[in-house]
């Protein structure tokens, strides 16, 4: 056996050479290792979070879409550096733009269920996010429906029916995004933008009527019978995943459906390496292992069946549209109080100020569904009798409402074209306003939309009844959070009162408003008994 000394240089070499390769690997691998962390701890600017790459970025926040996320966690799990926090929430995207637009900020990463809702119309004022990635998987919006279910020719048909049922649109995208969708559709169909925006009308209250009945608290594609004609709106990813249903179909127009597009967006004031974080996971989901996971949760991959797509109105179209049907949709009681002074025989042009308030009342009647709760009252002075100013002309019942074979509609007409026969003396304002919002409270339902339309041109003439002051205090203590009855004011000219009806109303979380023309009584109006 050699000794060391003994041996030859060529084995020396050769073993020097070994210990030289294994050395330069294992350091390429940790610089390779490094230059992959860094590339994730580095800003926009290509600057490091920190010297050890690390320790100012420890979190990211990232809220994404319900829809997609299973597909985010499990490739969270593979793009993820060790030393990062990253707890993924689940918060549909409507509510993270109420927030928002509230002060709260939005996340560093953020996955909505589509784009509108990252604009100033949902955001208000908050700053928009950063767009990195315009889609990472997509699913249509569709109607589900049964074998008794039919599909109808466009969107704003199948809505008008009155056979489908839709998520809340102030809560939901996929709401939203049915709610426009006539709007969506109405060149292609041949129907006006007004006339598709009319549609919504019909729509929110058959959706009123079963909110009325406790019906649709939930909505989902197996909510009815397998024999139910009813449809209902839903995502693609929704109907593939219900299990025991086999008889329910898409039957979704062939103009096309709205699309869930899920974009990738970044904070304007995200967290360092945040964008770097994002840009992984954008890359990990357009592989093929990202689109396994996206296929697997019943999802399309970005680009499948773009012309099939009904491309959304502009974000303030949706934003409209949405705020109409958290009117319309939500029921009405309501008590109509109408000055029945003399000087409401005042000429208004095209009649007395009566007579245009009469026909506003018959015009807006027309409007109102079946299960809308209305009654009225008029006022003058001692109108009711010797120190009661109101008096009673119809209770507050249903329309539909069925009595001495009229029903509450057909009365209320009738009442209508009697008014302008009843008017005389003075104006009896503050104690008729708290005794009907007494009677309102007293018939307050809780699925509805309960108040108190005052309507006057005048100023309270009543020697003997309460004050202004006394009766916004008796207001305040009567005013009951879990009862809300609102009371809405309607100045009838300029010789109104505005501001003491605008100060009844703020009291109990209502408002007042100006008619000052004849001709905007009706637009007013319809304004007030809107007003939520």
């Amino acid at each position: 056996m050699q000794s060391n000394d003994q041996r030859g240089p060529g084995r020396a070499t050769m073993t020097s050479t070994a210990a030289m390769v294994v050395l330069v690997l294992m350091t390429g691998l940790a610089v390779g290792a490094g230059a992959t962390w860094l590339a994730l701890s580095r800003d926009d600017d290509g600057v490091a979070a920190s010297p050890d790459g690390c320790a100012e970025f420890r979190s990211v926040d990232l809220v994404v879409a319900p829809e997609m996320y299973s597909v985010v966690v499990a490739a969270l799990a593979d793009v993820t550096p060790d030393c990062v926090q990253v707890d993924p929430a689940l918060r549909p995207g409507m509510e993270v733009a109420r927030g928002a637009s509230l002060g709260s900020g939005l996340p560093d990463v953020w996955i909505p269920e589509a784009h509108f809702v990252a604009t100033e119309a949902f955001l208000g004022q908050a700053t928009r996010p950063r767009l990195l990635v315009k889609s990472l998987a997509r699913t249509p919006v569709v109607l589900v429906g049964g074998d008794a279910a039919q599909r109808f020719a466009t969107w704003g048909d199948a809505e008008a029916s009155g056979l489908v049922s839709v998520p809340n649109p102030e809560s939901s995208v996929v709401g939203a995004l049915a709610v426009t969708a006539p709007e969506a559709e109405a060149r292609a169909v041949g129907r006006t933008r007004d006339a598709a925006r009319q549609l919504l009308v019909p729509f929110a209250q058959a959706q009123s009527a079963r909110t009325v009945a406790g019906e649709d608290a939930t909505v989902q594609p197996a909510m009815f019978a397998r024999r139910s004609p009813r449809l209902v709106v839903a995502t693609e990813q929704q109907l593939e995943t219900v299990d025991g249903r086999a008889d329910l179909r898409d039957l979704t127009p062939a103009v096309g459906a709205p699309v869930l597009d899920f974009p990738l967006m970044v904070a304007a004031d995200a967290a360092p390496g945040s964008r770097a974080l994002a840009r992984a996971l954008a890359e990990h989901l357009e592989g093929d292992v990202g689109r396994s996971l996206i296929s697997d949760e019943g999802l399309r991959a970005p680009g499948e069946d773009d012309e099939a797509s009904l491309r959304p109105p502009a974000a303030k179209a949706i934003a409209e549209a949405v705020f109409s049907w958290s009117q319309l949709s939500v029921p009405s009681a309501m008590l109509a109080v109408v000055d029945a002074s003399g000087s409401m025989d005042a000429d208004a042009g095209n009649g007395s100020r009566m007579d245009l308030l009469a026909d506003a009342a018959r015009i807006g009647l027309g409007f109102l569904p079946d299960h809308a709760r209305v009654g009225l009252w008029i006022f003058s002075i001692d109108k009711g009798g010797p120190g009661k100013d109101w008096r009673e002309l119809e209770p507050i019942r249903r329309l539909d409402d069925l009595r001495f074979g009229r029903t509450q509609r057909y009365a209320l007409r009738e009442r209508a074209d009697e008014m302008s026969s009843l008017t005389d003396g003075g104006t009896g304002l503050y104690d008729t306003a708290l005794a009907a919002y007494r009677e309102a409270l007293k018939n307050y339902r809780p699925k509805y939309s309960n108040s108190v339309v005052l309507m006057t041109d005048g100023r309270n003439e009543d020697p003997g009844s309460i004050s202004l002051e006394q009766l916004l205090q008796q207001l305040e203590q009567l005013k009951d959070p879990d009862r809300p009855v609102r009371m809405v004011g309607i100045a009838i000219s300029g010789d109104a009162d505005l501001a003491a009806l605008r100060r009844m109303a703020r009291v109990t979380g209502g408002e007042a408003y100006l008619a000052a023309q004849p001709e905007d009584v009706l637009g007013v109006f319809a304004q007030a008994v809107l007003s939520r």
